[in-house]
């Protein structure tokens, strides 16, 4: 099963929602998100966890995908050996991993980061850029472009960090994504 850790995502929880939606469609969920627990394949690939508050962690060769209300997440939590999705317009995030070994998947739409949108076909439709390689469990991933359809609810880095989980959980992206 692959470890899926959403911190900082509280409210209308639109960044857990579009990365569960995502792992529901390839492969299944068993979803942890405050007090409710529920899964929604018998089998499932992703185990996801969403957190508001967190005080440690210690989820080696997981995936962390960071939200934007980071501060009720404690700075000492252990991001060695994990991968991080994050926002790079969020302060907050690219702080917590200051001082960490962690493998950063900068997402946003600058020309940095590793996964950005190109432009967008309509409201639900977007084509995205992998921008450089990606280590996998299963490989590199070279740089490519896909498209990602959603739900037009879902803003720019929730769509982005939901494609970027697939991708680092050995989802091909060859007929791009819908979730």
């Amino acid at each position: 099963m692959i470890n899926v850790v959403i911190c900082g995502d509280c409210g209308e929880k639109t960044l857990t929602r579009a990365v569960v939606n995502a792992c529901t469609k390839y492969g299944g969920a068993l979803v942890c998100d405050g007090d409710k627990i529920y899964s929604t394949e018998k089998e499932p690939k992703y185990l996801v966890f969403s957190m508001c508050t967190l005080a440690d962690l210690y989820l080696p060769d997981s995936i962390v995908v960071l939200g934007k209300a980071l501060m009720q997440i404690q700075k000492c939590i252990k991001l060695d050996n994990t991968v991080c999705v994050l926002d790079t317009d969020n302060n907050a995030a690219i702080e917590l991993l200051g001082g960490s070994d962690a493998l950063a998947v900068g997402c946003s739409m600058s020309e940095h980061d590793t996964l950005t949108v190109s432009g967008n076909i309509d409201e639900n439709t977007s084509l995205v850029s992998l921008r450089r390689n990606l280590r996998t469990s299963s490989g590199v991933i070279e740089p490519q472009d896909f498209i990602v359809k959603t739900d037009s609810s879902f803003p720019i880095y929730p769509r982005l960090a939901a494609a970027s989980v697939l991708l680092l959980g050995g989802t091909d992206s060859t007929d791009g994504f819908q979730f």
